[in-house]
């Protein structure tokens, strides 16, 4: 499991909802990552693609999030997804919440509210989450410097870029290249 994928467990994110489905080894319930039911150490979790992967591997759906009734219900309310394809298609621009909250029609204030009580995460990591996904792909490219993949994902200096990097996958951009040339 990744660092990302596990901080969208830990922070019982909306973002993972239909994406993966966490399973509690000890009581066999498999779970959305949004789930507040769950007390989840990392060891203790299996990650599953769809909830009847994990049904069939004996796993019990979850009655308080019931994963098999949300697979087949739409993730995300239209502001919150509406917010998520705005930063999708301008992650490489700076983080500016009056333009997304402009460009959405909205108040930020409100938009930052709604946006954390759905998704469990902020805007600005949502943006720093798409920009490091976007470097990930470009330090599959090995013609692309590392310094090159952070400039295309949009961050502005290398140290930041690193930062950012790091904190969102445990790794430095070389650490990751290097990992992922190996294999």
């Amino acid at each position: 499991m990744t660092n990302e994928v596990w901080q969208l467990l830990r922070l019982r994110s909306m973002l993972g909802d239909g994406r993966v489905y966490c399973g509690h080894r000890e009581s066999r319930i498999v779970c959305m990552p949004s789930c507040p039911a769950q007390m989840r150490v990392r060891e203790d979790t299996v990650l599953f693609r769809t909830a009847a992967d994990a049904q069939a591997q004996g796993f019990c759906p979850c009655s308080v999030c019931d994963p098999l009734r949300a697979s087949r219900a739409p993730s995300a309310p239209p502001l919150v997804q509406a917010a998520r394809e705005y930063i999708d298609m301008h992650s490489a621009e700076k983080f500016s919440l009056d333009a997304i909250a402009k460009a959405l029609f909205v108040n930020g204030s409100y938009l930052l509210r709604i946006f954390k009580a759905r998704t469990g995460c902020t805007l600005l990591w949502y943006h720093n989450f798409v920009r490091c996904q976007q470097v990930k792909a470009l330090l599959a490219i090995p013609s692309i410097s590392i310094s090159e993949a952070g400039e295309q994902a949009g961050f502005a200096s290398s140290s930041h870029f690193s930062h950012v990097f790091k904190k969102m996958t445990g790794m430095t951009p070389s650490q990751y290249r290097e990992q992922r040339s190996r294999g």
